[in-house]
Protein backbone atom coordinates (compact mmCIF):
# COMPACT_ATOMS: atom_id res chain seq x y z
CA UNK A 1 0.00 0.00 0.00
CA UNK A 2 1.48 3.34 -1.22
CA UNK A 3 -0.06 6.17 1.49
CA UNK A 4 -0.30 10.04 -0.70
CA UNK A 5 -1.62 13.38 0.47
CA UNK A 6 -3.56 16.18 -1.30
CA UNK A 7 -3.92 19.46 0.17
CA UNK A 8 -6.60 21.69 -1.68
CA UNK A 9 -8.00 25.08 -1.54
CA UNK A 10 -10.55 27.10 -3.19
CA UNK A 11 -11.90 30.20 -3.50
CA UNK A 12 -9.20 32.36 -1.70
CA UNK A 13 -10.41 35.35 -3.17
CA UNK A 14 -6.95 37.62 -2.54
CA UNK A 15 -6.96 36.63 1.05
CA UNK A 16 -3.42 37.03 1.06
CA UNK A 17 -2.92 36.97 5.01
CA UNK A 18 -5.02 33.48 4.76
CA UNK A 19 -2.83 32.44 1.74
CA UNK A 20 0.26 33.47 3.91
CA UNK A 21 -1.07 30.62 6.40
CA UNK A 22 -1.91 28.05 4.05
CA UNK A 23 1.61 28.38 2.89
CA UNK A 24 3.00 27.63 6.56
CA UNK A 25 0.74 24.77 6.34
CA UNK A 26 1.30 23.10 3.69
CA UNK A 27 5.09 23.22 4.42
CA UNK A 28 4.19 22.16 7.78
CA UNK A 29 2.28 18.91 6.59
CA UNK A 30 5.14 17.97 4.06
CA UNK A 31 7.68 18.51 6.93
CA UNK A 32 5.86 15.64 8.49
CA UNK A 33 5.23 13.55 6.41
CA UNK A 34 8.47 13.48 4.66
CA UNK A 35 8.36 9.88 2.93
CA UNK A 36 4.67 10.34 1.62
CA UNK A 37 3.94 12.24 -1.56
CA UNK A 38 2.07 15.72 -0.31
CA UNK A 39 0.57 17.57 -3.45
CA UNK A 40 -1.16 20.90 -3.05
CA UNK A 41 -3.91 21.75 -5.78
CA UNK A 42 -5.85 25.40 -5.96
CA UNK A 43 -9.69 25.14 -7.39
CA UNK A 44 -9.72 28.54 -8.64
CA UNK A 45 -11.24 32.18 -7.92
CA UNK A 46 -7.39 32.74 -5.69
CA UNK A 47 -7.77 36.48 -7.36
CA UNK A 48 -10.02 39.30 -6.72
CA UNK A 49 -10.30 42.77 -6.50
CA UNK A 50 -11.00 43.28 -3.03
CA UNK A 51 -7.54 42.95 -2.85
CA UNK A 52 -4.92 45.79 -3.61
CA UNK A 53 -2.24 43.74 -5.09
CA UNK A 54 -4.60 41.28 -6.59
CA UNK A 55 -6.68 44.14 -8.16
CA UNK A 56 -3.62 45.87 -9.73
CA UNK A 57 -1.87 42.83 -10.82
CA UNK A 58 -5.07 41.89 -12.51
CA UNK A 59 -4.66 38.53 -10.67
CA UNK A 60 -0.83 37.75 -11.52
CA UNK A 61 0.14 38.50 -8.06
CA UNK A 62 -1.84 35.74 -7.00
CA UNK A 63 -0.43 32.67 -8.82
CA UNK A 64 3.19 34.24 -7.65
CA UNK A 65 2.47 33.88 -4.58
CA UNK A 66 0.62 29.78 -4.92
CA UNK A 67 4.17 29.28 -6.52
CA UNK A 68 6.08 29.95 -3.56
CA UNK A 69 3.38 28.31 -1.84
CA UNK A 70 4.10 24.97 -3.67
CA UNK A 71 1.02 24.92 -5.65
CA UNK A 72 0.86 21.82 -7.84
CA UNK A 73 -1.52 22.36 -10.19
CA UNK A 74 -4.44 24.75 -10.36
CA UNK A 75 -8.12 25.47 -11.59
CA UNK A 76 -9.16 28.00 -13.53
CA UNK A 77 -12.12 29.90 -11.95
CA UNK A 78 -14.60 33.07 -13.73
CA UNK A 79 -12.79 35.60 -10.73
CA UNK A 80 -9.91 36.38 -13.88
CA UNK A 81 -11.55 35.77 -17.18
CA UNK A 82 -14.70 37.60 -16.30
CA UNK A 83 -13.34 40.60 -14.52
CA UNK A 84 -9.89 40.78 -17.01
CA UNK A 85 -10.86 38.61 -19.86
CA UNK A 86 -9.48 35.50 -20.93
CA UNK A 87 -6.47 37.05 -22.12
CA UNK A 88 -4.73 37.49 -18.50
CA UNK A 89 -4.83 33.78 -18.23
CA UNK A 90 -1.43 33.76 -20.19
CA UNK A 91 -0.41 36.44 -17.92
CA UNK A 92 -1.32 34.08 -15.16
CA UNK A 93 0.70 30.95 -16.47
CA UNK A 94 3.91 32.99 -17.08
CA UNK A 95 3.71 33.61 -13.42
CA UNK A 96 2.73 30.71 -12.04
CA UNK A 97 5.33 27.54 -11.62
CA UNK A 98 2.27 24.75 -11.77
CA UNK A 99 0.00 24.13 -14.68
CA UNK A 100 -3.41 26.21 -15.28
CA UNK A 101 -6.03 23.35 -16.28
CA UNK A 102 -9.13 23.81 -17.86
CA UNK A 103 -10.43 22.08 -20.34
CA UNK A 104 -14.26 23.25 -21.36
CA UNK A 105 -13.44 26.69 -22.01
CA UNK A 106 -11.95 27.11 -25.48
CA UNK A 107 -10.65 30.00 -28.57
CA UNK A 108 -13.62 29.61 -31.07
CA UNK A 109 -11.36 27.10 -33.66
CA UNK A 110 -11.06 25.27 -30.32
CA UNK A 111 -8.51 24.90 -29.03
CA UNK A 112 -7.15 25.77 -25.33
CA UNK A 113 -6.83 29.23 -24.22
CA UNK A 114 -3.33 30.75 -24.16
CA UNK A 115 -1.64 29.68 -20.90
CA UNK A 116 -4.18 26.96 -19.90
CA UNK A 117 -3.77 23.26 -21.06
CA UNK A 118 -6.94 20.73 -20.42
CA UNK A 119 -5.01 18.04 -18.81
CA UNK A 120 -1.82 16.90 -17.61
CA UNK A 121 0.30 13.95 -15.79
CA UNK A 122 1.81 13.99 -12.22
CA UNK A 123 4.34 11.25 -11.06
CA UNK A 124 3.33 10.91 -7.72
CA UNK A 125 5.87 8.64 -6.28
CA UNK A 126 5.66 5.90 -9.28
CA UNK A 127 1.97 6.66 -9.41
CA UNK A 128 0.55 8.21 -12.68
CA UNK A 129 -2.24 10.70 -11.62
CA UNK A 130 -4.07 12.72 -14.42
CA UNK A 131 -5.65 15.55 -13.72
CA UNK A 132 -8.50 17.40 -15.55
CA UNK A 133 -9.79 21.04 -14.57
CA UNK A 134 -13.06 22.87 -15.56
CA UNK A 135 -14.93 26.03 -14.50
CA UNK A 136 -18.32 27.12 -14.70
CA UNK A 137 -20.82 28.03 -17.30
CA UNK A 138 -22.08 31.73 -15.67
CA UNK A 139 -25.33 33.01 -17.33
CA UNK A 140 -23.40 32.07 -21.09
CA UNK A 141 -21.57 34.58 -19.89
CA UNK A 142 -17.95 33.22 -22.08
CA UNK A 143 -19.83 32.62 -25.00
CA UNK A 144 -21.50 36.25 -25.16
CA UNK A 145 -18.76 38.81 -23.67
CA UNK A 146 -15.55 36.83 -25.66
CA UNK A 147 -16.91 34.29 -28.03
CA UNK A 148 -15.24 31.11 -26.38
CA UNK A 149 -16.70 27.53 -26.48
CA UNK A 150 -17.68 26.30 -23.75
CA UNK A 151 -17.93 22.55 -23.90
CA UNK A 152 -20.52 19.77 -21.90
CA UNK A 153 -18.34 18.48 -19.38
CA UNK A 154 -19.66 15.18 -19.09
CA UNK A 155 -18.52 13.67 -22.02
CA UNK A 156 -15.71 16.25 -22.22
CA UNK A 157 -14.66 14.25 -18.87
CA UNK A 158 -15.48 10.86 -19.90
CA UNK A 159 -13.57 11.84 -22.92
CA UNK A 160 -10.25 13.07 -21.56
CA UNK A 161 -10.38 10.81 -18.84
CA UNK A 162 -9.69 7.43 -21.03
CA UNK A 163 -6.85 9.65 -23.06
CA UNK A 164 -5.44 10.43 -20.03
CA UNK A 165 -5.64 6.37 -18.90
CA UNK A 166 -4.53 5.77 -22.45
CA UNK A 167 -1.16 7.97 -21.56
CA UNK A 168 -0.87 5.92 -18.73
CA UNK A 169 -2.42 7.51 -15.78
CA UNK A 170 -3.50 4.80 -13.10
CA UNK A 171 -5.99 7.10 -11.83
CA UNK A 172 -8.48 10.79 -12.65
CA UNK A 173 -9.28 13.36 -10.34
CA UNK A 174 -11.11 16.28 -11.56
CA UNK A 175 -9.93 19.56 -10.28
CA UNK A 176 -13.40 21.39 -10.60
CA UNK A 177 -14.67 25.13 -10.72
CA UNK A 178 -18.17 23.77 -10.94
CA UNK A 179 -19.80 24.24 -7.44
CA UNK A 180 -21.64 21.65 -5.84
CA UNK A 181 -25.07 22.05 -6.97
CA UNK A 182 -26.90 23.77 -3.81
CA UNK A 183 -27.28 26.91 -5.46
CA UNK A 184 -30.28 27.06 -7.80
CA UNK A 185 -27.70 29.54 -10.34
CA UNK A 186 -25.53 27.14 -10.72
CA UNK A 187 -26.06 24.79 -13.97
CA UNK A 188 -26.97 22.12 -11.44
CA UNK A 189 -26.68 19.08 -14.43
CA UNK A 190 -23.07 20.46 -14.64
CA UNK A 191 -22.19 20.38 -10.99
CA UNK A 192 -19.77 18.10 -8.98
CA UNK A 193 -22.77 16.15 -7.50
CA UNK A 194 -24.00 15.02 -10.93
CA UNK A 195 -20.64 14.68 -12.52
CA UNK A 196 -20.02 11.98 -9.74
CA UNK A 197 -23.03 10.37 -9.84
CA UNK A 198 -22.47 10.17 -13.68
CA UNK A 199 -18.30 9.47 -14.06
CA UNK A 200 -18.56 6.93 -10.97
CA UNK A 201 -16.11 4.89 -13.34
CA UNK A 202 -13.90 7.75 -14.88
CA UNK A 203 -13.27 9.66 -11.64
CA UNK A 204 -11.54 9.01 -8.20
CA UNK A 205 -12.14 12.40 -6.42
CA UNK A 206 -13.42 15.86 -7.30
CA UNK A 207 -11.96 18.61 -5.24
CA UNK A 208 -14.41 21.17 -5.73
CA UNK A 209 -14.81 25.16 -5.87
CA UNK A 210 -16.92 28.19 -6.70
CA UNK A 211 -19.90 27.82 -4.47
CA UNK A 212 -17.91 28.15 -1.34
CA UNK A 213 -19.03 24.78 0.73
CA UNK A 214 -17.07 24.16 3.68
CA UNK A 215 -17.24 19.98 3.35
CA UNK A 216 -15.84 18.70 6.43
CA UNK A 217 -15.21 15.42 5.90
CA UNK A 218 -16.13 15.28 2.04
CA UNK A 219 -19.09 13.97 0.73
CA UNK A 220 -19.72 10.65 -0.74
CA UNK A 221 -21.65 10.01 -4.27
CA UNK A 222 -21.45 6.38 -4.91
CA UNK A 223 -17.62 5.46 -5.37
CA UNK A 224 -15.94 9.03 -5.81
CA UNK A 225 -15.47 11.48 -2.77
CA UNK A 226 -15.85 15.23 -3.35
CA UNK A 227 -14.42 17.59 -1.39
CA UNK A 228 -14.15 21.45 -0.84
CA UNK A 229 -12.46 23.79 1.62
CA UNK A 230 -14.69 26.55 2.13
CA UNK A 231 -13.82 30.73 1.12
CA UNK A 232 -11.16 32.78 2.26
CA UNK A 233 -8.39 30.91 2.65
CA UNK A 234 -9.95 30.13 6.52
CA UNK A 235 -9.11 26.71 5.78
CA UNK A 236 -6.95 24.03 3.61
CA UNK A 237 -8.39 20.74 2.67
CA UNK A 238 -6.96 17.56 2.81
CA UNK A 239 -7.53 14.23 1.81
CA UNK A 240 -5.68 11.28 2.41
CA UNK A 241 -5.64 8.15 -0.03
CA UNK A 242 -4.15 4.67 -0.66
CA UNK A 243 -2.59 3.43 -3.43
CA UNK A 244 -2.48 -0.28 -4.10
CA UNK A 245 -1.06 -1.10 -7.16
CA UNK A 246 -4.20 -1.46 -9.11
CA UNK A 247 -6.67 1.17 -7.36
CA UNK A 248 -6.85 4.84 -5.58
CA UNK A 249 -9.06 4.72 -2.45
CA UNK A 250 -9.51 7.77 -0.47
CA UNK A 251 -8.77 6.95 3.11
CA UNK A 252 -10.23 9.90 4.79
CA UNK A 253 -11.04 13.89 4.05
CA UNK A 254 -10.40 16.73 6.48
CA UNK A 255 -10.46 20.44 6.41
CA UNK A 256 -7.51 22.48 8.84
CA UNK A 257 -8.48 25.55 10.12
CA UNK A 258 -5.37 28.19 9.56
CA UNK A 259 -6.88 30.77 11.78
CA UNK A 260 -4.33 29.97 14.55
CA UNK A 261 -1.47 29.28 11.99
CA UNK A 262 1.75 31.98 11.37
CA UNK A 263 2.32 33.73 8.15
CA UNK A 264 4.43 32.06 5.74
CA UNK A 265 7.78 34.75 5.95
CA UNK A 266 8.37 33.95 1.97
CA UNK A 267 4.76 34.48 1.05
CA UNK A 268 5.16 38.25 2.95
CA UNK A 269 8.73 38.64 1.45
CA UNK A 270 7.47 37.60 -2.06
CA UNK A 271 4.29 40.21 -1.74
CA UNK A 272 6.41 42.99 -0.67
CA UNK A 273 8.58 42.07 -3.74
CA UNK A 274 5.57 42.48 -5.76
CA UNK A 275 4.29 45.94 -3.88
CA UNK A 276 7.67 47.39 -4.59
CA UNK A 277 7.28 46.38 -8.47
CA UNK A 278 3.48 48.18 -8.95
CA UNK A 279 4.39 51.07 -6.99
CA UNK A 280 7.16 51.39 -9.85
CA UNK A 281 4.21 51.04 -12.69
CA UNK A 282 1.84 52.99 -10.65
CA UNK A 283 4.43 55.99 -10.55
CA UNK A 284 3.66 56.93 -13.77
CA UNK A 285 1.66 59.94 -14.27
CA UNK A 286 -1.16 59.37 -16.59
CA UNK A 287 -2.58 62.69 -17.63
CA UNK A 288 -3.67 66.02 -15.57
CA UNK A 289 -7.01 67.10 -14.34
CA UNK A 290 -8.49 70.72 -14.42
CA UNK A 291 -10.04 70.64 -11.27
CA UNK A 292 -10.83 68.28 -8.20
CA UNK A 293 -13.42 65.76 -8.64
CA UNK A 294 -15.19 64.99 -5.87
CA UNK A 295 -16.77 61.05 -5.05
CA UNK A 296 -20.33 61.01 -3.48
CA UNK A 297 -23.03 57.68 -3.60
CA UNK A 298 -26.34 59.76 -2.72
CA UNK A 299 -25.66 62.63 -5.34
CA UNK A 300 -24.02 63.75 -8.56
CA UNK A 301 -20.58 64.05 -8.37
CA UNK A 302 -17.36 64.69 -10.34
CA UNK A 303 -15.91 61.22 -10.50
CA UNK A 304 -19.32 59.96 -12.31
CA UNK A 305 -19.62 62.46 -14.62
CA UNK A 306 -15.94 62.29 -15.45
CA UNK A 307 -16.92 58.18 -16.02
CA UNK A 308 -19.64 59.09 -18.41
CA UNK A 309 -18.31 61.46 -20.33
CA UNK A 310 -15.25 59.13 -21.01
CA UNK A 311 -17.73 55.87 -22.14
CA UNK A 312 -19.59 58.36 -23.97
CA UNK A 313 -16.56 59.61 -25.55
CA UNK A 314 -15.06 55.98 -26.21
CA UNK A 315 -18.15 53.95 -27.52
CA UNK A 316 -18.90 56.65 -29.87
CA UNK A 317 -22.60 57.14 -28.50
CA UNK A 318 -25.46 59.77 -27.73
CA UNK A 319 -25.71 58.93 -24.14
CA UNK A 320 -23.24 57.46 -21.24
CA UNK A 321 -24.52 56.38 -18.39
CA UNK A 322 -22.64 54.98 -15.15
CA UNK A 323 -23.54 53.99 -11.31
CA UNK A 324 -20.85 55.88 -9.44
CA UNK A 325 -20.82 53.05 -6.78
CA UNK A 326 -19.45 50.23 -9.38
CA UNK A 327 -16.87 52.64 -10.43
CA UNK A 328 -15.30 54.50 -8.19
CA UNK A 329 -14.83 54.68 -4.57
CA UNK A 330 -13.38 57.28 -3.94
CA UNK A 331 -12.60 61.50 -5.24
CA UNK A 332 -9.47 62.68 -7.27
CA UNK A 333 -7.35 65.90 -6.91
CA UNK A 334 -6.63 68.59 -9.17
CA UNK A 335 -3.51 68.67 -11.27
CA UNK A 336 -1.62 65.66 -12.39
CA UNK A 337 -2.56 62.60 -12.01
CA UNK A 338 -0.09 59.32 -11.32
CA UNK A 339 -1.75 56.22 -11.99
CA UNK A 340 -1.95 54.85 -8.26
CA UNK A 341 -4.17 57.59 -7.43
CA UNK A 342 -6.75 56.69 -10.61
CA UNK A 343 -6.25 52.79 -9.88
CA UNK A 344 -6.64 53.54 -5.91
CA UNK A 345 -10.77 54.91 -6.10
CA UNK A 346 -11.05 52.93 -9.79
CA UNK A 347 -10.99 49.51 -9.09
CA UNK A 348 -13.88 48.19 -11.13
CA UNK A 349 -13.60 45.07 -13.39
CA UNK A 350 -15.83 46.28 -15.83
CA UNK A 351 -16.01 46.69 -19.24
CA UNK A 352 -17.21 49.71 -21.43
CA UNK A 353 -20.31 48.52 -24.20
CA UNK A 354 -22.65 49.87 -25.67
CA UNK A 355 -26.16 49.12 -26.91
CA UNK A 356 -29.10 50.51 -29.08
CA UNK A 357 -32.25 51.39 -27.03
CA UNK A 358 -35.67 53.46 -27.62
CA UNK A 359 -36.17 56.84 -25.65
CA UNK A 360 -38.48 54.71 -23.24
CA UNK A 361 -35.73 52.36 -22.16
CA UNK A 362 -33.50 54.88 -21.63
CA UNK A 363 -35.98 56.35 -19.63
CA UNK A 364 -36.66 53.55 -17.72
CA UNK A 365 -33.08 52.81 -16.98
CA UNK A 366 -32.38 56.00 -15.58
CA UNK A 367 -35.45 56.22 -13.27
CA UNK A 368 -33.99 53.25 -12.14
CA UNK A 369 -30.42 54.60 -11.80
CA UNK A 370 -31.65 57.93 -10.28
CA UNK A 371 -34.17 55.65 -7.53
CA UNK A 372 -32.39 57.03 -3.71
CA UNK A 373 -33.11 53.29 -2.21
CA UNK A 374 -32.07 51.89 -5.12
CA UNK A 375 -28.96 53.30 -5.15
CA UNK A 376 -28.16 52.97 -1.20
CA UNK A 377 -28.61 48.53 -2.78
CA UNK A 378 -25.25 46.76 -1.95
CA UNK A 379 -25.25 43.48 -3.82
CA UNK A 380 -22.29 41.13 -3.41
CA UNK A 381 -21.07 41.90 -6.29
CA UNK A 382 -20.35 45.35 -4.78
CA UNK A 383 -18.17 43.89 -2.14
CA UNK A 384 -19.87 46.05 0.71
CA UNK A 385 -19.83 49.22 -1.95
CA UNK A 386 -23.30 50.77 -2.25
CA UNK A 387 -24.31 51.14 -6.00
CA UNK A 388 -24.96 54.64 -6.10
CA UNK A 389 -26.98 56.49 -8.26
CA UNK A 390 -26.42 57.12 -12.26
CA UNK A 391 -24.37 60.28 -13.93
CA UNK A 392 -24.66 61.17 -16.94
CA UNK A 393 -23.12 62.31 -20.52
CA UNK A 394 -24.58 63.83 -22.91
CA UNK A 395 -27.95 63.51 -21.50
CA UNK A 396 -29.70 65.61 -18.27
CA UNK A 397 -32.39 65.80 -15.63
CA UNK A 398 -34.22 69.20 -15.66
CA UNK A 399 -37.96 69.76 -15.11
CA UNK A 400 -38.79 66.12 -13.86
CA UNK A 401 -38.13 65.49 -17.89
CA UNK A 402 -34.83 63.75 -19.37
CA UNK A 403 -33.62 65.53 -21.96
CA UNK A 404 -30.92 64.20 -24.87
CA UNK A 405 -28.66 67.22 -26.34
CA UNK A 406 -31.37 69.92 -25.60
CA UNK A 407 -33.98 67.83 -26.59
CA UNK A 408 -36.58 66.07 -24.12
CA UNK A 409 -36.19 62.31 -25.16
CA UNK A 410 -38.81 60.73 -27.81
CA UNK A 411 -40.27 57.56 -26.15
CA UNK A 412 -40.15 55.81 -30.03
CA UNK A 413 -36.73 57.16 -31.06
CA UNK A 414 -34.05 54.91 -31.00
CA UNK A 415 -30.59 56.00 -29.03
CA UNK A 416 -27.18 54.61 -28.71
CA UNK A 417 -26.30 54.50 -25.27
CA UNK A 418 -22.90 53.61 -23.81
CA UNK A 419 -22.26 52.20 -20.03
CA UNK A 420 -20.21 48.92 -18.56
CA UNK A 421 -21.82 45.72 -18.44
CA UNK A 422 -23.24 46.62 -15.02
CA UNK A 423 -24.94 48.96 -16.30
CA UNK A 424 -26.03 47.53 -19.97
CA UNK A 425 -26.72 43.59 -18.64
CA UNK A 426 -29.62 42.56 -17.26
CA UNK A 427 -27.97 41.47 -13.57
CA UNK A 428 -26.93 44.88 -13.00
CA UNK A 429 -30.82 45.31 -12.23
CA UNK A 430 -31.15 48.47 -14.51
CA UNK A 431 -31.81 46.69 -18.26
CA UNK A 432 -35.04 44.84 -18.24
CA UNK A 433 -34.62 41.12 -19.74
CA UNK A 434 -37.73 41.68 -22.25
CA UNK A 435 -35.84 44.51 -23.99
CA UNK A 436 -33.53 41.94 -25.82
CA UNK A 437 -30.85 44.76 -25.80
CA UNK A 438 -27.73 43.89 -28.26
CA UNK A 439 -24.67 44.48 -26.78
CA UNK A 440 -20.98 45.51 -28.10
CA UNK A 441 -18.38 45.18 -25.33
CA UNK A 442 -14.57 46.40 -25.83
CA UNK A 443 -13.76 43.62 -24.10
CA UNK A 444 -11.06 42.82 -22.43
CA UNK A 445 -10.56 46.96 -21.65
CA UNK A 446 -11.44 47.53 -17.81
CA UNK A 447 -12.56 51.04 -16.95
CA UNK A 448 -9.57 52.16 -15.65
CA UNK A 449 -7.73 51.77 -18.51
CA UNK A 450 -10.04 53.08 -20.74
CA UNK A 451 -9.87 56.25 -18.54
CA UNK A 452 -6.40 56.33 -19.13
CA UNK A 453 -7.10 56.58 -22.74
CA UNK A 454 -9.49 59.25 -22.30
CA UNK A 455 -6.79 60.91 -20.23
CA UNK A 456 -4.15 60.34 -22.80
CA UNK A 457 -6.30 62.25 -25.30
CA UNK A 458 -7.48 65.14 -23.52
CA UNK A 459 -5.41 67.28 -21.72
CA UNK A 460 -6.16 68.16 -19.12
CA UNK A 461 -9.41 67.17 -18.51
CA UNK A 462 -12.21 69.16 -17.26
CA UNK A 463 -15.83 68.16 -16.25
CA UNK A 464 -19.23 69.85 -16.33
CA UNK A 465 -21.10 69.53 -13.65
CA UNK A 466 -24.92 70.15 -13.18
CA UNK A 467 -26.78 67.48 -14.82
CA UNK A 468 -29.22 66.02 -12.74
CA UNK A 469 -31.65 68.93 -11.19
CA UNK A 470 -34.20 66.79 -9.31
CA UNK A 471 -35.93 63.97 -10.03
CA UNK A 472 -37.13 61.75 -13.25
CA UNK A 473 -40.43 60.44 -13.91
CA UNK A 474 -40.66 58.57 -16.94
CA UNK A 475 -42.91 55.79 -18.70
CA UNK A 476 -42.88 52.40 -19.20
CA UNK A 477 -40.29 51.07 -21.24
CA UNK A 478 -41.45 49.63 -24.58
Amino acid sequence: MRRMIFLHTNDMHARVDGMARVATLVEQVRREHPDTPVLYFDLGDSEDTVNRLSNLTKGVAMHRLLSIAGCDASAVGNAAILRYGYQVLAEEAQAATYPLLLANLRLPDGSPIPGTTPTTLLDVGGVRLGLIGVTANIGNQYEKWFGLQVLPVVPLIRELSAALRQQGADAVILLSHLGHALNPEFHVDEADRAIAAELQQELTLILGAHSHHLLPEGEWVGDVLIAQAGEYAQHLGRVDLLWDGEHMRVERATVLPVADVPQSPRILAESEVIEGEVERFLQVVIGELAQPLDFAADRECGVGNLMADMLRERMRAEVGVVAVGQAFSGPLTAGPLHRVTLWDVCSSPANPGVATMTGAQLTAMVVRGLDAEFAKDSPRAMRGQPRGLFHLSGASVRDGRLFVGDAPVEPERQYRVAGSDWELDTYGGYADASWNLEISYDVPVILREALEDYFAAHQPVYVTSGRIQGSLRGPEAK
